[in-house]
């Protein structure tokens, strides 16, 4: 008698480098978020897509401790965010807000500077070995020519660049994008998608808020579409950017093509 073959059993899943478990998270008496889970895969590009108002930066200032929240808890390799010091944080996790504030006369290479000292320690000097990464992070964002200019001098989208190569420098391995292509042209929006594509084959993993979908389509391995504060789809994006979603929450009569380059799906609005 034979006997009956072995059926292998699934590998278990990674366990999530970042992940907001039931968090509920909103501004005074206004709640954004109730209950919201959302783990992140190490090494991967996750992108948070939405209509303005769905709670997609308020999920993102929660994952980077910008936002403490009310309920549940924000995880970090397992262990609460909100245990964690301030310092460990930074070493391992960057954060691209919306809009930041330029030191007062601070040039470019001062700026991106700063992103050496979560990893020597607010009250150190730093090295000359961190010059290399600071030229290196002006470098992949293009800004090298800009290092010794000031910062308040430089148009919307240089600045948006410097900050770009200041979480560069700070090396973490986590990296949280708001809006990143804010205020930049079509060619350095690009450019900067392709930067956060290099990053990922280094090995960061990136959670990103884009109002782009094709962009997110195009460039994350995950989307997360949101509305009302809660995830209403989340996937691949050929299972999220569908012409029923475009539809259902944004409101959008489309149909979905694959992209004559990248082959991922691109809408059309009729």
């Amino acid at each position: 008698m034979s006997r009956p073959s072995r059926v292998a059993a699934p590998a278990p899943a990674a366990a999530p480098v970042l992940a907001a478990d039931g968090v509920t998270v909103g501004y005074r008496d206004r709640t954004i978020l109730e209950g919201l889970s959302l783990p992140v895969e190490a090494g991967t590009i996750t992108a948070l897509v939405g209509p303005n108002g769905s709670g997609k930066s308020t999920l993102l200032g929660a994952l980077a401790r910008v936002l403490r929240p009310r309920r549940g808890a924000v995880l970090l390799d397992g262990a609460s965010l909100a245990e964690l010091g301030s310092r460990q944080v930074a070493r391992r996790l960057a954060l691209l807000p919306q809009s930041a504030t330029v030191p007062a006369g601070a040039t470019a290479w001062e700026v991106v500077e700063q992103g050496r000292f979560p990893q020597r320690g607010a009250w150190s000097m730093l090295r000359r070995a961190d010059d290399p990464v600071v030229a290196q992070a002006l470098a992949v964002t293009g800004i090298e020519h800009l290092a010794h200019r000031r910062v308040a001098e430089l148009s919307g989208g240089e600045r948006q660049r410097v900050w770009i190569a200041m979480a560069v420098a700070q090396q973490t391995d986590l990296l949280l994008l708001d809006e990143p292509t804010t205020f930049l042209d079509v060619r350095h929006q690009l450019d900067l998608m392709r930067l956060v594509g290099t990053l990922r084959e280094r090995g960061v993993t990136i959670v990103m808020v884009l109002h782009d979908l094709n962009q997110a389509a195009r460039y994350a391995d995950r989307v997360v579409a949101l509305r009302d504060g809660a995830v209403v789809a989340d996937g691949a994006p050929a299972d999220v950017v569908t012409p029923a979603l475009l539809a259902d929450v944004f409101g959008i009569d489309a149909v979905v093509t694959p992209d004559p380059v990248s082959g991922r799906p691109h809408f059309h609005a009729r």
